[in-house]
């Protein structure tokens, strides 16, 4: 079965965060959310608004392309 775009994001986050050594409740707390926010992104139960998203690949060190636009 093809992963859904959400279960996509949700992949790339968790792989980068465990490549980088964080665990969700690092990374939550960098971002100034609560580590369940993390966890369901990463299950892919909630997509991450356009902030959460930015903080996110600056933290993970991540790129994020919308329509050919990086940023």
């Amino acid at each position: 079965m093809e992963q859904t775009k959400r279960e996509k994001v949700a992949q790339i986050i968790q792989t980068a965060r465990m490549q980088k050594g964080h665990t969700q409740q690092d990374v939550a707390d960098m971002i100034g959310c609560q580590v369940q926010t993390i966890n369901k992104i990463e299950n892919a139960k909630y997509s991450p608004n356009a902030d959460i998203l930015y903080l996110l690949s600056d933290i993970l060190e991540i790129k994020i392309t919308l329509n050919n636009i990086e940023v």
